[in-house]
């Protein structure tokens, strides 16, 4: 009732404003809109502004929380209700929260670490051995889950134009944002500055988003302080504000405090519940939207376009009192007053393209600089839109040698330009140096094997180019050990030698399935040249000397084998390696190939060199997926091939396990067999799986293969007989991709020489 008779006020004074002489009538009232924080939620302001449009309600000042000061700033900025809808529903924020970098651009060594490791701690000398607090091991952990770079990087591709420093009043419609001082507690207006920057400090929780650091202020969420800033706009000089406040109208139960995003809202709201009601007071209109069945993180397109719905719908239910609102600006005004904005919109660079006139990049070297233009496919004198910068961001983020990597597009000074490039714009970009140090551990259990652990130690591995040395070791059943140094030149290559040692223990079929269990040992050092960061492409050329020796304790007289093929053997390999892979991920790919080649050429010591054999194998995977569905298609084929009759168990070739190189080089997979079959100097496995994703993270797959033995089509002259009657292997597995690492359950049969063998096999962490 109070606020029904101010809004009558507010029409009879326009009225009697209107009956004044236009010479001497003072500026038209002006329209303030409030926007609370909420996560995704905030969609349902889109819907409010949406309905003001519609009824020509002006907005002259918006202000705004976390969320709200996303939609308010770029509100702000000129978007429309439309345009904002499909940019919030549009954007896949569960990219931007989990720090995903693609699969494809990530160098071999960041593959290798995220394939392999559960934990990954960057860390730097300084941070092990300096006595200053500040530079301690823990004080360099990250300070959230989330770092700045990839959402203020979103914000400016959606600023351009408004990126530098500036006074908010200057923008199409003036905008402030609130935040909260870490450092005192204080609440902070940002009405200056960088827009995009300011819009990144209001909506940064605690310990989700890296804190914001302005003019010496460590800032975070403003929602701690004052979600629902309508004192701020009164402040800018709003005489009608408008509030849209985004909060549970229901009573909390402890039901509703189960995740981090129900405790933060609820902090959130009972941290600053006295001055939320101060400043619903102040509002002429105060809108509460229903959100039920929706949380902080429900930015599905579905949950967007339903909550900006809801907003719609529920400023309907205030007609009269916009349409009272409506008049009394028009009357103050002494004609209808429409929306208009102060300056030109901001530039969207998702759907506009700008013109590169310089490249700047900050915090590498020259010589850095120019690799990094160059494998980002970026020149001057060229557009490019939202797309095509950020795939070069996605290049620089692969190498992994950078915790941040931010870019503005800012307009070029047009007085140092010629009148063709008077709408070009600077291209720069500030990246943050990664610690150089890391260190990893690693941790499985299957049934084959057991228990294993992985602990890395990568020295340098982490900079952009140098002297690098990594250590990898394996504690388990079978240990391995695996030392390399490399020094990396990023206009060349990297130049590495490596020692890889391998206490092997394994079991393998014999004649009539019996089994018999085997162990060797080996020594191999090795040196050679690989590419540096070739997307999706891996090149080794080298040379390695390799002594392996066998324990023949196990072998007893009445054991099929002949012991003849188990003498020790040291041999000079040279070899060449040649791959492709740009599978989306590791281990449940949707899309993608990765295919592989090796050729040895092992000259045979014990025979003064004279002996030599010729050792190629290949391999090739293919993931399908139709319209990005649940189904997955995975053809596979993998093949070697010896030649010279090695007289060397360790150079045959051979199938088993569930993952390939689990006991032997160029060893591999074959589902059905926990052991390892040999199938002599040449065989090929035939495989397709077929995996179907029934919920979430659960995964279903069916596989069948084929292991032929390709000496026995040579010998017979009769390759399909060879085909079908050789070695036949099918199983069922349950996957879930879990947090920590694959977890799988098969059970798999397998026809040897028509003996039906079954079994099941229980895997947990990644492989290595």
């Amino acid at each position: 009732m109070k606020k029904a008779f101010l809004l009558i006020a507010i029409l009879l004074a326009s009225c009697l404003l209107q009956a004044q002489n236009d010479t001497i009538r003072p500026p038209r009232l002006k329209v303030g809109v409030v926007l609370g924080g909420g996560g995704a939620k905030g969609a349902s302001h889109i819907g409010v502004l949406k309905y003001m449009e519609e009824m020509g309600v002006p907005v002259d000042y918006v202000a705004g929380t976390s969320m709200g000061s996303i939609i308010g700033g770029f509100y702000a900025m000129g978007y429309s209700p439309d345009e904002l809808t499909q940019l919030i529903s549009g954007i896949n924020w569960s990219e931007y929260i989990g720090n995903k970098i693609d699969r494809p651009y990530m160098s071999e060594e960041a593959r290798q670490r995220s394939s392999t490791l559960l934990i990954q701690v960057p860390f730097s000398h300084e941070s092990l051995f300096d006595n200053d607090p500040e530079s301690s091991f823990i004080s360099q952990l990250p300070s959230a889950y989330v770092n700045n770079s990839s959402l203020v990087n979103l914000f400016n591709d959606l600023c351009v134009g408004y990126q530098e420093e500036m006074d908010f009043n200057d923008l199409p419609i003036p905008f402030a944002c609130v935040a909260t001082d870490m450092i005192t507690g204080d609440e902070v207006v940002l009405r200056s500055g960088s827009v995009p920057t300011a819009m990144r400090a209001s909506m940064a929780i605690p310990g989700v988003f890296s804190p914001v650091t302005i003019d010496n202020k460590v800032l975070v969420d403003g929602g701690l302080v004052n979600n629902f800033p309508a004192d701020v706009l009164k402040e800018m000089g709003a005489d009608i504000i408008i509030g849209v406040e985004v909060t549970s109208a229901k009573d909390i139960t402890i039901n509703d405090l189960q995740s981090l995003p129900q405790v933060f809202a609820q902090l959130v709201t009972n941290s600053t519940s006295s001055k939320r009601k101060e400043n619903r007071e102040i509002c002429q209109i105060h809108i509460v939207p229903d959100i039920s069945g929706y949380g902080m993180l429900s930015f599905t397109p579905e949950a967007i376009e339903t909550l900006v719905g809801r907003g719609y719908k529920k400023a309907g239910e205030y007609h009269d009192q916009f349409k009272a609102i409506k008049d009394a600006i028009d009357a103050s005004a002494g004609h209808p007053v429409n929306k208009t904005l102060r300056a030109p919109r901001a530039k969207n660079l998702d759907t506009e393209s700008v013109l590169i006139h310089s490249i700047t990049i900050n915090n590498v070297s020259d010589h850095e600089t120019r690799w990094l233009v160059r494998k980002g496919r970026l020149k001057v004198g060229k557009h490019y839109t939202e797309s095509e910068i950020e795939r070069a961001m996605k290049v620089y983020r692969g190498t992994g040698c950078f915790d941040e990597i931010t870019y503005q597009v800012r307009e070029s000074d047009s007085s140092h330009l010629d009148q063709q490039l008077s709408d070009a714009y600077n291209l720069n970009i500030n990246m943050k140096p990664a610690q150089p140090h890391v260190a990893g551990l690693g941790v499985r259990y299957d049934t084959e094997d057991g228990a294993a652990l992985l602990f890395h130690l990568g020295l340098n591995e982490k900079k952009f180019g140098g002297v690098k040395f990594n250590t990898n070791i394996k504690m388990s059943y079978s240990p391995k050990v695996n030392l390399a140094l490399t020094y990396a030149a990023p206009s060349l290559a990297n130049f590495s030698v490596a020692y890889d040692y391998r206490n092997q223990h394994f079991r393998m079929l014999a004649d009539e399935n019996k089994g018999v269990n085997l162990h060797y040992l080996q020594h191999k050092a090795s040196g050679y040249i690989s590419q540096f960061h070739l997307l999706n492409l891996s090149a080794k050329v080298g040379l390695s000397y390799t002594h392996t020796q066998f324990d023949l304790s196990s072998i007893t007289g009445d054991s099929p084998w002949d012991t003849i093929m188990f003498v020790p053997n040291t041999l000079i390999t040279p070899f060449v390696d040649m791959g492709y892979d740009n599978l989306d991920d590791a281990y449940f790919a949707k899309h993608g190939i990765k295919t592989n080649i090796t050729g040895r050429y092992h000259l045979d010591k014990q025979y003064d060199f004279k002996q030599n054999y010729l050792d190629i194998a290949y391999s090739f995977q293919s993931y399908i997926t139709p319209g990005n569905g649940r189904f997955t298609l995975i053809p596979q084929v993998y093949g070697r091939v010896t030649t010279g009759y090695p007289d060397y168990y360790n150079l045959y070739v051979f199938c088993g396990s569930d993952y390939p190189e689990r006991h032997f080089e160029s060893q591999m997979p074959f589902i059905g067999l926990t052991s390892i079959e040999y199938l002599g100097d040449e065989g090929c496995v035939l495989r397709c799986d077929l995996r179907y994703n029934f919920y979430k993270n659960h995964y279903l797959t069916a596989m069948y293969n084929h292991a032929a033995n390709l000496d026995a089509w040579f010998y017979s002259g009769d390759f399909v007989d060879v085909f079908y009657r050789h070695l036949q292997g099918a199983g069922l597995k349950y996957s879930y991709n879990s947090p920590v690492g694959p977890i799988s359950l098969t059970a798999h049969w397998a026809n040897v020489y028509d003996e039906n063998l079954f079994g099941a096999y229980f895997s947990f962490g990644y492989n290595f």
